[in-house]
This record gives C-alpha cells, structure tokens and sequence, in this order.
C-alpha cells in the first residue's frame, strides 16, 4: 500500500469518526496504532507501552483530534501485551475512564508483574526443554525483565464476553475472542460500518508470531497458539467486512487475500519443517537452527515458537512423533 492510498482510506475512517494514533513503542515491530473514536463514551483502543515518549505522543495525537486524555471515557485493550497495555492505567488514572477487556483476560491483566514472572519462568522451562541452551535461556529471561518497565497493571472495570457487544455512541462493537497471537487477542467488529479493530490478530506487513504463552485461565502447560491461531484465522476470513485497523501497519483493505497468503505459509513451513525431521531427529530448538542458521538470543523464543506450533500440527496430522532424550524433547517423522 503507497503513502496516498494509506492516507485516503485513514481520511475516511477519519470521516466515520476514528482518529489513527501510531505511538513508538521499544520493539522491532515498530509503532503501534493506538485508535481513538469519537462519540459518547469518547474511547481509546489500545494506549501504547509505558514509557515518556509515547505518552506524549499520544497526547499529541488526542489534542489534534480536538480532546485531551482527560477527556476519554472508556479504554479497550485488544490483548496482553506490552506495547499495547502498558499506558491503559495512566490514561484511566488521568481520565477516570472505564476499562474493558475480554473476560478470560482480566486475571492476567491485573497481576501484570507476577504473571509475566510466571510467563518468564514458562519460557524458560519451555527453551531448555526443547534443547536451548541454559545460559541462553536465562540471558533471555533477563532480557524479558528489561522489559517489564514498559508494561503496567490494567484494572478492567468492564470485562468483555466473547460475543457480546460494546455499545459505543452510534456504533455497536461485537467482542470476537480470536486467540492465537497472543490467548487474549480479541478483534472488535463493527457491522454498520463493515470494519474491524484487530490489534495483532492480523497485521499487513508481516506475520503475527503465534508466541507459547501460559493459558489464561491459570492451568498448567503452554497454549497451542498456532493451532489456535489457524482456528482463529478461518474464522476472521469468514467475516464480511472491508476493512481491518490493526495494531502495527496499514489498514488492511483484503483480509481474506491476506489470511489465504499467511495461511499459504504456515503450510509450506510445516512441510519443511517435516523435510528437515526426515533427515534425522532433532530438538525443537535443531529445527530452529536448521531453519535460520545460528539463532540470535533475542530471537530464541520467538523461533522456537513458531517451530512448536508447527510441530503440534504436524503431529496432530500423525506425521511426526516425539521422545525424550537426557531431558530434552526430540522430534522425529512417523513411520
């Protein structure tokens, strides 16, 4: 999408009553579109990490759009992360606004610290499991922790039942629970206008990684993200609308195209992923590697997610089975 047309289809949203906000945030996705939409609760979708620059961005953004933080009256969050939560509960403090959420996700959100914490700790598990190195593990662990400054505790005050509906002034947002990138990500449909705020579900530019997170609702073991998030896909393609506002990136003009192409992907990453099990057995984190050459530390989990989620669905296909070797998870294809 070139520059004009970016501007021409934000103009019109801009004409429906939403403002596009992009806010820096400290990661390599870049900025992340904040959404404010004007009406009676005036609300924000999505506020940014925690850091001085992007509230003041952000405070930018709402005075040319003709209001001031205190103004707003309601803040939504699309999912859990970081760069998407972290400045929810300074705009509320300021604001007095309410703050709605999924459901599923108001635990996790409000014990931001002990629950990335457990996150870490998940991780960790999860990486030398799969053959990562303990020393990189833990170095990633610590990298995670640098982080934490950028995020902040979300007390939700109006928890959100997929399916619902959010009543906004002259606009009616259904709740859909589309996990996968993340287990709370949640797109915010609204039918009159044919158009949807997405978060990261869908992102035009790349491919919204599918990170292994700790289920939401507390259980033990790890989420199936990209079998989830292949379950949510196919349901975001069935919606009849023209347009997605996504968390990073252009405004997405054909979601069905996009999700055949992403879609298209993950099943030739599955079948090289079984070519390189056909070869010899390998560790999670071997695969990894035989893939993308030496993985670099901060890329360590996010790989080794994506090559998890594959695994799960090829071994949901009984194409690949697994065994234990001195602690570590080895995969090998089925006979």
């Amino acid at each position: 999408m070139d520059e004009a047309q970016r501007e021409k289809i934000l103009a019109e949203v801009r004409s429906t009553g939403v403002h596009t906000m992009p806010v820096p945030t400290p990661f390599a996705v870049g900025r992340i579109n904040c959404y404010l939409v004007e009406g009676d609760p005036l609300t924000l979708i999505d506020a940014g990490p925690r850091s001085n620059q992007s509230l003041a961005e952000l405070d930018i953004h709402i005075n040319d759009a003709g209001h001031r933080v205190e103004d707003i009256q309601l803040v939504v969050a699309t999912h859990q992360h970081i760069d998407h939560i972290g400045l929810i509960r300074t705009v509320a403090e300021r604001s007095g606004a309410e703050v709605a959420a999924l459901d599923k996700s108001v635990a996790r959100l409000a014990t931001f610290g002990t629950s990335s914490d457990s996150e870490d700790e998940m991780a960790v598990q999860l990486m030398v499991r799969h053959g990562v190195a303990d020393e990189i593990a833990n170095t990633l662990q610590r990298l995670s922790s640098s982080y934490r400054e950028w995020g902040d505790t979300v007390d939700v005050t109006m928890p959100l039942a997929e399916g619902s509906t959010l009543e906004l002034d002259g606009r009616s947002l259904k709740v859909l629970h589309r996990p996968g990138h993340s287990p709370s990500d949640t797109v915010f449909f609204d039918e009159q206008h044919r158009m949807a705020f997405g978060g990261d579900h869908l992102l035009s530019h790349i491919s919204s990684n599918p990170l292994i997170s700790r289920p939401l609702d507390g259980s033990p073991g790890r989420t199936r993200s990209l079998v989830n998030y292949t379950e949510s896909l196919l349901k975001t393609k069935e919606m009849d609308i023209d347009l997605m506002l996504s968390g990073h990136g252009d405004p997405i003009i054909d979601h069905v195209r996009l999700i055949d192409k992403r879609l298209e992907s993950q099943v030739r990453r599955s079948e090289k992923i079984h070519a390189i099990l056909a070869e010899r057995p390998r560790s999670a984190h071997g695969i990894a590697e035989a893939i993308w050459g030496n993985v670099a530390v901060t890329q360590a989990f996010l790989t080794l997610s994506e090559v998890i989620g594959h695994i799960d669905i090829l071994t949901d296909q009984g194409r690949v089975q697994e065994s234990e070797v001195d602690g570590v998870l080895i995969y090998e294809v089925s006979d």
